[in-house]
């Protein structure tokens, strides 16, 4: 082997070495940037889930209350109603 073909060997393998690192330098971030994507999310999930409980929550007090109110206008209709015939 040549001195010439030597260093074409050897910057041929730096070469290939410089894109490895690039290529384990891109896989990196991304790996690094979907980790936190993925921690993001699960964190907003677990926050929106907490969020839908207290709606739920929220929603069966109404109905409760909406069942209060038809219960107590059924009762003054039929006040209403007996009142009147009564008259």
């Amino acid at each position: 082997m040549t001195e010439d073909s030597r260093f074409d060997d050897i910057y041929l393998r730096l070469n290939e070495l410089t894109q490895d690192v690039a290529t384990l330098k891109i896989q990196a971030g991304t790996i690094g940037t979907s980790q936190v994507a993925i921690a993001r999310t699960l964190s907003l999930a677990t926050g929106l889930a907490s969020d839908m409980r207290e709606v739920k929550t929220d929603i069966r007090e109404m109905k409760a209350d909406i069942q209060n109110l038809n219960a107590g206008l059924e009762e003054v209709l039929r006040l209403l109603r007996g009142g009147g015939s009564q008259a």
